[in-house]
């Protein structure tokens, strides 16, 4: 996790997102956001596979972040499985950059 400015964090994911690192990811999301201010960036750049599963993570994570007013980016970046699941669930309410 980084700073780039005060009140932003950015969580970089890396590797898969699937039904068995999806969890640990949920985890890590729902602590920073009870945490990080008042903006969170998910970098989903690296990523060489996102999994349904992952949308799950982000519809929870979504809503735990307006609970605790804090902003909710997601950033797919070149990741073609990230891109392809918030097309197919249209962003799912999910602010993307």
């Amino acid at each position: 996790m980084s700073r780039p400015t005060k009140g932003t964090a950015v969580v970089k994911a890396n590797g898969e997102i699937d039904l068995g690192t999806a969890p640990p990811l949920w985890d890590m999301l729902a602590q920073r956001l009870h945490s990080s201010g008042t903006t969170l960036i998910l970098n989903l750049s690296e990523l060489e596979f996102f999994g349904a599963t992952g949308i799950r993570v982000l519809e929870r994570a979504q809503l735990l972040a307006e609970d605790s007013h804090t902003r909710l980016f997601v950033f797919p970046g070149e990741c073609r499985s990230a891109r392809r699941m918030l097309d197919l669930c249209e962003g799912g309410g999910l602010h993307t950059l």
